[in-house]
């Protein structure tokens, strides 16, 4: 039965390892094309208590183990997005088989306890693009910043950069130089054409940051300046949604961060180490 749900699934048996007094644990690869660079294993074990006839009394199905799942993660973003679509749902509908199949063998007493993992893509660190150049995508960036009262402090990148940072400042006092500074990060990965195959952008920032003096005449605007900084980050992210939501790694869409504690918080203090 579990051999047949996983063969259904799109995967392939490759072998059993049934030993006495331990679990059964069967072997199974996923059908991919090869040109994904991995194929993905999994594992399924089974604890069998056999009756004097050699049927289940009872039998445990484990949950599956991806065998190589070291390998996996170190595949490049898009390889890890493109395997997964197809390896989690792969067995979550093999574990719908032998649910279905298996409910006439289910000891009443329990129920059978697995759960969808398959919740959709995920994106490894932030908002997700491809397809655009990484020059247009940090001129949008930029623009959608410097439109919502951010002002661009000058950073250098070299092309196809990796891994890089945008920064900002935000004023504190509008009329005084000086204000919080505020950055954004961009893990990028290229396809052939030199497009972003992902771009991935993320919230990087301190809010515990030191703020500029206030001095007198600044009073007003370090008040207003938590509410002034939330509509600005709203506006940036709102005019980032409209630019680029085109061109959003399909299969993700568009998300706005949680928003960290208010600028010039004190620190929290450091977690207590934990004594065992």
């Amino acid at each position: 039965m579990v051999s047949k749900a996983f063969q259904k699934s799109g995967f392939s048996f490759i072998a059993v390892d049934a030993q006495k007094s331990k679990s059964t644990v069967f072997e199974f690869k996923l059908d991919v094309d090869p040109k994904l660079r991995l194929v993905p294993t999994v594992l399924v074990s089974a604890d069998e208590l056999l009756d004097g006839r050699g049927k289940c009394n009872p039998c445990f199905l484990r949950f599956a183990d991806i065998k190589n799942a070291q390998d996996f993660k170190a595949l490049p973003w898009m390889a890890q997005y493109e395997l997964s679509a197809l390896l989690v749902p792969a067995i979550d509908n093999a574990y719908s088989t032998i649910e279905s199949v298996g409910r006439e063998h289910l000891d009443p007493s329990f129920r059978f306890n697995y759960k969808r993992q398959w919740e959709g893509e995920q994106n490894l660190f932030g908002n997700s693009f491809a397809g655009i150049s990484l020059s247009s995508f940090k001129e949008s960036i930029v623009r959608a910043y410097r439109s919502a009262g951010f002002i661009p402090i000058e950073s250098e990148a070299a092309d196809k950069a990796s891994e890089f940072a945008l920064a900002f400042s935000f004023p504190v006092d509008p009329a005084k130089d000086g204000g919080v500074v505020y950055k954004v990060r961009i893990r990028s990965q290229y396809d052939a054409e030199g497009h972003c195959y992902p771009c991935e952008l993320t919230e990087y920032y301190d809010p515990y940051q030191q703020l500029p003096p206030a001095g007198f005449s600044g009073v007003l605007s370090r008040a207003t300046l938590e509410s002034r900084f939330t509509a600005a980050r709203d506006a940036a992210y709102q005019s980032l949604r409209t630019d680029l939501e085109r061109y959003l790694r399909p299969g993700s869409v568009f998300s706005v961060p949680p928003k960290q504690a208010p600028l010039g918080s004190p620190r929290p203090p450091p977690a207590p180490i934990a004594v065992t």
